[in-house]
């Protein structure tokens, strides 16, 4: 039991026992200027290229939707010469008179229940 005592006091002596120049270290790093740190130096090296190019390949998808915008695949008239409309979409482009406000609601909403 003694050599396994021994054992643990000399490995918890050398984990816990700080070198002979640990305060001239501890002292020097106090002394020093703190370093600017920004997000290039928190971010590794090797995934710094794949962000960046990450970053560029949004920004360029971003203005390509910009730049050109999406044609809409159907428009009024497609729906309207389209031969399976729904009853709403017929009510709707149909040149009907349109009745006005609380009736016209109502109208719509029974179609769509149909």
């Amino acid at each position: 039991m003694r050599p396994t005592k021994d054992f643990f006091d000399a490995e918890r002596k050398k984990v816990f026992t700080p070198g002979p120049f640990f305060t001239e270290r501890v002292l020097a790093r106090l002394g020093q200027p703190p370093r600017e740190s920004g997000i290039w130096e928190v971010i590794p090296v090797s995934t710094r290229s794949v962000l960046a190019l990450a970053l560029v390949l949004i920004l360029c998808f971003a203005v390509v939707q910009v730049i050109i915008p999406q044609i809409p695949q159907r428009g009024m008239i497609e729906a309207y010469l389209e031969a399976d409309q729904n009853p709403a979409e017929s009510f709707l482009y149909s040149e009907a008179d349109v009745p006005s406000g609380q009736e016209f609601l109502e109208q719509l909403i029974a179609q769509e229940d149909q």
